[in-house]
């Protein structure tokens, strides 16, 4: 069965893993899409592996702590903060200006409430390396 939550976290994970320089990652491109940043290449590597019995489990073994560390920060919140938290990111990464990019984001996603652009902001707070990537 194609579950919509798993897809979804794990096209986020993925955009953290690429936006933190990640190599593995690099390879897909992203576009902002419903629900933030989306890969259709990443889509058709997941479909691919569904098709054949094998769910996405695990974290590759050679991911740098610090880099899983933030992955797996994020991946404990909800999805709103995944949605919000990534669109940012891939706004942030062309205006380098937070103040500009979280206008934007929050033009582009109406739907997510200032509690979560506020959780957003205290997870940049918390993980600083995430505006420091490029």
């Amino acid at each position: 069965m194609r579950t919509q939550p798993g897809r979804f976290r794990i096209q986020k994970a993925a955009y953290l893993l690429k936006h933190l320089g990640y190599p593995p990652a690099l390879g897909y491109s992203f576009n902002i899409y419903h629900m933030g940043p989306y890969s259709p290449e990443l889509a058709r590597a997941y479909y691919q592996l569904e098709d054949h019995g094998i769910r996405a489990a695990g974290v590759a073994t050679d991911v740098p702590g610090t880099v899983l560390d933030v992955i797996a920060d994020a991946l404990d919140h909800e999805d709103p903060l995944l949605e919000g938290l990534t669109t940012l990111l891939d706004i942030w990464k062309e205006s380098h200006s937070m103040p500009i990019a979280l206008r934007q984001a929050r033009a582009i996603k109406p739907h997510l409430s200032e509690p979560t652009w506020a959780e957003v902001r205290s997870f940049l707070k918390t993980h600083p390396g995430l505006t420091a990537a490029t």
